[in-house]
């Protein structure tokens, strides 16, 4: 079977496993969790306070408890999304608000955020849908207009671009994931990073239980356990050494797949524009009037030839339990996910096996 997705772990990432082990350090206590949280705020140009978590979508929570997001806020996300990026809103009570992405870059539309904006908006969630950034620009002068809070999902998109810096490089708040599948990977884990020193404080303490920094078993405020552990945050910074490399090889990958399907009228490749690169995490294709029963026939046909592929993302508005936070008929959404599928990708992916898929 070719895989959708496969981790790189060499002899680097076992021989740090192995310090982990050596020195019985494999709780969140470990030094590797701090030195791994420096070297991300590092890769992002520095001026970062960068806290771990447990995984991509506790770091979304962990942003918004830090922002004091709670029951009676509203939250704009794009349709279309992984779960995680709702599930993270509904689990600090907070109410979200869905809204389209624009076809033209499939990330969520500023006309769409506009009209959605209430008293209650504290915060807009912008993903970077399969590693293409959003329109980051526009929704700064728009949310610092009206004193709403950006945190970007970023799960996607480690390794992207936009205009010229690293995605996270100019937030106020980002959030990354390391599952799996994605460019570095902690195997489950995640990351949220602030630009205000004081707000990371607190997301540190809510992370811990609520614990204070000062006094033990002494617990501030509310807090959860949004931690990593320091076998997790070991293999991290063994990873983050080789982004680039991984960027690299990624690359030609990504190159090997356009070069297969740009001349075919059938297939429209991810967005590309002048403003971002794209991290570099995925292959989603879109095919030109698929629909959801021939791409479910397509899935299985091709893993009938061994080769391992997912729908895209389904709209969060057509799930029973995010249906009510969608108010509007999410076309470009639904247009999407309906007719796009995600094909392997991954480092060791051969060029044979491309032009094979």
């Amino acid at each position: 079977m070719i895989k959708l997705a496969s981790p790189t772990i060499n002899k680097e990432e076992k021989q740090i496993i192995k310090i982990c082990l050596k020195e019985k350090s494999i709780s969140s206590a470990g030094r590797f969790v701090k030195k791994f949280e420096q070297n991300f705020s590092k890769y992002l140009g520095g001026k970062k306070y960068s806290v771990t978590t447990s995984n991509g979508t506790t770091a979304i929570e962990l942003a918004l408890r830090a922002y004091g997001i709670k029951n009676g806020d509203e939250v704009i996300i794009p349709d279309f999304t992984f779960a995680g990026t709702i599930n993270a809103v509904l689990n600090v009570s907070a109410t979200p608000v869905i809204v389209d992405v624009d076809v033209n870059d499939w990330t969520i539309d500023i006309k769409e955020i506009k009209k959605k904006i209430t008293k209650k908006t504290k915060a807009i969630i912008p993903v970077h849908i399969y590693g293409q950034s959003a329109k980051l620009q526009e929704i700064f002068k728009l949310a610092r207009k009206k004193k709403i809070a950006v945190i970007e999902d970023a799960a996607e998109a480690l390794g992207g671009t936009y205009k010229g810096k690293k995605i996270g490089e100019i937030s106020e708040c980002a959030t990354f994931s390391f599952f799996a599948n994605k460019l570095i990977t902690t195997g489950e884990g995640g990351m949220v990073v602030f630009k205000d020193k004081k707000t990371a404080i607190r997301a540190i303490a809510i992370r811990n239980q609520g614990r204070s920094s000062k006094k033990f078993y002494w617990h501030d405020v509310n807090g959860g356990n949004f931690r990593l552990s320091n076998l997790q945050a070991a293999l991290g910074l063994a990873q983050l050494k080789k982004i680039n490399y991984f960027i690299k090889i990624r690359k030609k990958k990504f190159d090997t797949y356009k070069k297969l399907f740009r001349n075919d009228p059938d297939f429209v490749l991810l967005p590309e524009n002048e403003w971002s690169s794209n991290s570099l995490w995925a292959y989603n294709v879109l095919i030109k009037n698929l629909g959801e029963k021939n791409r479910d026939k397509l899935i299985n046909f091709l893993i009938s030839k061994k080769i391992e592929s997912r729908p895209g993302f389904y709209p969060l508005s057509d799930m029973p339990p995010y249906k009510r936070y969608s108010k509007t008929n999410n076309k470009v959404s639904k247009f999407l996910s309906y007719n796009s599928i995600t094909l392997p990708f991954h480092n060791d992916l051969t060029a044979a096996q491309q032009k094979y898929i």
